[in-house]
């Protein structure tokens, strides 16, 4: 079994893997869905490299997506933020027979959108500022990513130890090479969510792309941050009837 330390929320109903992305944590990044564990059993996992969990020196996002898939247990909603959505990609490709359905909030999946003339700028830049920028200055090279994708946030400082330790673990990922596997995903039965906020018009492009390729309901809440789950409660009415409409339809799997 995963030996990834993980948020628990709730004691009955279906379950929900919710998996973060890079500059975050469980707890920080689903902080607004905790208010659904009335109805849902959520298990919050912390990616290895994130405090509680094991340390790493590189993020592997296919070994994360094989302790992700590990958490699914015998059937489950899986839900990703950010590099969290690609995570949550691999991981339902894996096991897709234990996936309720899958929602995706602004993946990074810059392979999936490449062609499209947006998205290839992104890649171009992101690949450029992995190349130049050094990665030991940790605050200047999160400043500098967060800035290519258009957000605007001012880092702490001194960078709090969870901080410094995700910018740490953001060096070693490699965003314009991290695909999800559509095809794979596609003839899968189970509903699919794409999810953005409209502030980087990059991961606009990949998430268009990813919606065509698996015939994913498309969302977007415009004006939302990167991690749109933040908005709170119009977004948590868009996962519940996600899931609802799922269980109706009878996606869920059989153990």
């Amino acid at each position: 079994m995963s030996d990834l330390a993980a948020e628990r929320w709730g004691t009955s109903g279906p379950r929900v893997v919710m998996v973060h992305g890079s500059l975050s944590s469980a707890a920080t990044a689903f902080a607004e869905q905790k208010v659904l564990a009335d109805r849902y059993q959520i298990v919050a996992p912390y990616r290895r490299g994130y405090s509680p969990s094991p340390h790493t020196d590189t993020i592997d996002p296919d070994r994360d997506a094989a302790e992700i898939a590990e958490l699914l247990c015998d059937g489950a909603h899986l839900v990703g933020t950010s590099m969290g959505g690609v995570v949550a990609m691999r991981a339902a490709a894996l096991a897709p027979d234990q996936v309720r359905s899958l929602t995706v909030i602004e993946p990074p999946a810059m392979p999936n959108g490449a062609g499209r003339p947006v998205a290839d700028d992104l890649i171009a830049a992101l690949s450029a500022y992995w190349a130049g920028a050094d990665s030991s200055d940790l605050p200047g090279f999160a400043a500098g990513f967060l800035e290519i994708l258009g957000i605007d946030l001012v880092l702490p400082s001194p960078l709090p130890p969870p901080l410094e330790e995700a910018i740490r673990n953001l060096t070693t990922e490699r965003p314009w090479l991290t695909g999800a596997p559509a095809a794979e995903l596609a003839p899968a039965p189970f509903p699919k969510l794409v999810v953005t906020g409209g502030g980087t018009p990059g991961f606009e492009e990949v998430a268009d792309a990813l919606a065509d390729e698996l015939l994913a309901k498309r969302v977007l809440f415009d004006g939302s941050p990167h991690a749109v789950q933040r908005i709170g409660a119009r977004f948590n009415e868009e996962l519940v009837a996600h899931f609802e409409s799922a269980d109706r339809a009878g996606s869920a799997y059989s153990s």
